[in-house]
């Protein structure tokens, strides 16, 4: 019991109280009185060693105790400065807490701080302004992007089911293990077989711009534009195995995969084409600035700039392959991405477009409101896809609602739909030619509706655009008596000298006197067969390349591709593509090197070898050409000539059957 009263005793010493906190804790806990009095550090030259040595310590003890007894008497601010101590640690945020509120008004110093920012800045001053600029912009609503509809997973959980969508997750998911961990998209769900899309070589910064909104533009590594190097000369070479070898060493290369997933859409391999445009996205993604956001429709990127297209290119290739797989809603969505991504200049055209989407996903009041705000300013009327496009949207707005409001929809139909046939007549023929359907006799007999030659080849381009695209929206039943009855109502007007028809006529032959680079780059991407065959002969000549088809002519480049000399194996013909492939880098114009006028007998090898290896394909292509020429299908017997009536004519035996 001793050696216990000592130790706690020399602990209390070492402390710096002695026996003095354990009386100043009692009046601690018992008095509730707030004192701030300051306290002096004290300086305890105790030396806890020379307890080692003490052998009684009876005197200590004894001495303790009277400094106890003084230390009640007589030391009343040792007791001030434990018990400052002891509420320090009990109630020291209470103590804080009651002096700011003693400094400060009745409320939270967060409120005070919001309060003065509102006071000092005007909050009511910030929302007026962006009522005001609502007013001026009313796309800003129509053209709002959610999240949820820019995946097209969620619209395929909408469709099939979530479980239906969430077994084939799975069933893809089985056997692969150690694959690395994704991070989720917000345009596409990454598959577990894609490699890492971190450090590949992309960043995204912002740039200053004198247009409204956030502008951003991508940056390229050195590592980086070294690969771009090397994937151009692959390009240059025709030989796809060097892109497929280089996108092996460098699987999250964005160019690479544009341009392989275009080789494997022209080998009909439609799913690996989609899922390499989809690993394009989410490499793009994951190298977004964490300003940069596709939904805020504030965000915006300058088309002319070389690295920035590649987004632009993959979203419009990955709402055609949403498209094909029936996510209308998800293609729509896109479409607005891509209008809000470069507002001003729309590079890919999407004007053409997003109609289509909107009639597919049933969307028709957004048409029609997307109509009313934009004409005012991008004349949408001249357009032949809204023209039509609306006019069939308020038809099926008004066979959706009943009553009164029906029977308005209905007529603001009939009429868009008679200046829709009065404004663009050209597309009606082709467009029931298209739907299998026979046109009256009136409209074959009607001039106005077959003399579509002396349309301007601008305009003959976007109506067989429109009409290649969009006539499956015109095949339902309910639409075509619809359609019949306002063409009559046409007729009449046409017979009847309309004062509209002679100003149609006018304003297509003024109008449409060519057509901009946006458009023609947008029927290029499109790859709709009837439409590609309106464009002008320049272009038909010139190569277009997947990975940046028709650049921009104020276009700011990075990346300068070498020339390559045209060669007469560049033609589309069957043989010649095989033997291209054969030899991709053999041309036959090459100028020959002449000899030297002294060059030994023995040396062969040098421009000679040359001169022969061309003279030996000319002269294997001239075989070959020969070969097919001179090919004769044999003769094949008729097995059935004894049935033959004897009246019948005799066939000549060289003519196909």
């Amino acid at each position: 019991h001793f050696y216990k009263r000592m130790s706690s005793r020399a602990l209390r010493k070492l402390q710096g109280g002695g026996g003095v906190p354990a009386l100043g804790e009692e009046l601690g806990e018992e008095s509730g009185e707030e004192l701030v009095e300051p306290v002096k550090p004290r300086n305890n030259a105790f030396n806890a060693f020379s307890l080692l040595n003490n052998g009684s310590c009876s005197e200590s003890e004894v001495k303790e105790d009277d400094d106890v007894e003084s230390a009640r008497n007589a030391s009343p601010s040792l007791q001030i400065e434990k018990k400052k101590k002891k509420r320090k640690k009990k109630t020291g945020k209470k103590l804080a807490a009651r002096s700011s509120e003693d400094n400060l008004d009745p409320t939270d110093e967060v409120e005070a701080s919001v309060r003065w920012v509102e006071d000092n800045v005007g909050q009511p001053v910030v929302l007026r302004k962006e009522m005001k600029e609502e007013k001026v912009n009313p796309l800003k609503k129509v053209l709002a992007i959610e999240n949820k509809h820019l995946n097209p997973e969620n619209e395929m959980k909408r469709i099939f089911g979530s479980r239906v969508v969430a077994s084939e997750a799975v069933r893809h998911k089985k056997g692969r293990g150690g694959r690395p961990h994704h991070r989720a998209g917000l345009l596409v769900t990454p598959k577990p077989a894609w490699p890492p899309a971190a450090r590949t070589g992309l960043s995204m910064r912002p740039v200053d711009s004198g247009q409204g909104g956030s502008w951003f533009t991508l940056d390229h590594s050195p590592t980086y534009q070294a690969t771009q190097m090397r994937f151009l000369s692959a390009v240059e070479s025709l030989n796809p195995d060097l892109i497929v070898a280089l996108l092996n060493t460098h699987p999250m290369h964005i160019d690479s995969m544009l341009q392989l997933s275009d080789i494997c859409k022209m080998g009909d391999d439609s799913a690996m084409a989609a899922e390499l445009v989809e690993r394009t996205l989410y490499a793009l993604e994951s190298a977004f600035h964490p300003c940069f956001s596709l939904a805020s429709g504030t965000s915006h990127m300058d088309y002319k700039r070389q690295e920035n297209r590649a987004l632009f290119i993959a979203l419009f290739r990955h709402l055609h392959f949403v498209g094909a797989r029936a996510c209308y809603r998800t293609a729509l969505e896109i479409c607005k991405v891509l209008l809000t991504l470069d507002p001003a200049v729309d590079p890919l055209a999407i004007v053409l477009l997003v109609d289509f989407y909107a009639l597919r996903a049933r969307c028709y009041q957004w048409l029609i409101d997307l109509y009313t705000a934009w004409n005012p300013t991008r004349n949408l009327n001249q357009l032949p896809n809204f023209s039509y496009s609306t006019a069939l949207a308020t038809f099926h707005l008004s066979q959706d609602t009943a009553g009164s409001t029906s029977s308005a929809l209905l007529t603001s139909a009939d009429s868009l739909l008679q200046e829709a046939l009065l404004s663009f007549p050209s597309v009606l023929l082709p467009l029931l030619d298209k739907c299998s359907i026979e046109p009256h006799p009136d409209v074959m007999g009607c001039q106005y509706f077959l003399d579509s030659r002396s349309d301007p080849p601008a305009l003959a381009t976007l109506c067989t655009l429109y009409t290649v695209r969009t006539f499956h929206c015109w095949k339902e039943p309910e639409i075509l008596p619809w359609l019949e009855r306002n063409v009559m109502a046409v007729l009449d007007r046409i017979k009847a000298g309309d004062p509209r028809v002679a100003e149609s006529v006018q304003e297509r032959s003024t109008r449409y006197q060519g057509l901009p680079r946006n458009i023609h780059r947008h029927i290029i991407m499109s790859e709709h067969r009837e439409a590609l065959s309106h464009l002008p002969p320049e272009l038909k000549e010139v190569a277009s390349l997947a990975w940046d088809p028709l650049p921009p002519v104020n276009s700011i480049n990075t990346y300068v591709a070498p020339d390559r000399q045209p060669t007469a194996i560049d033609d589309p013909s069957a043989l010649r593509m095989f033997f291209r492939s054969l030899l991709p880098n053999f041309n036959p114009d090459d100028p020959l090197a002449l000899p030297a006028p002294e060059a030994p007998a023995g040396a062969d090898g040098g421009a000679g070898g040359g001169a022969d290896l061309r003279n030996s394909v000319n002269s294997l292509l001239d075989a070959m050409r020969d070969l097919l020429g001179n090919l004769q299908l044999p003769e094949i017997p008729n097995e059935a000539g004894d049935e033959a009536s004897d009246g019948e004519e005799e066939r000549d035996p060289r003519e196909w059957d």
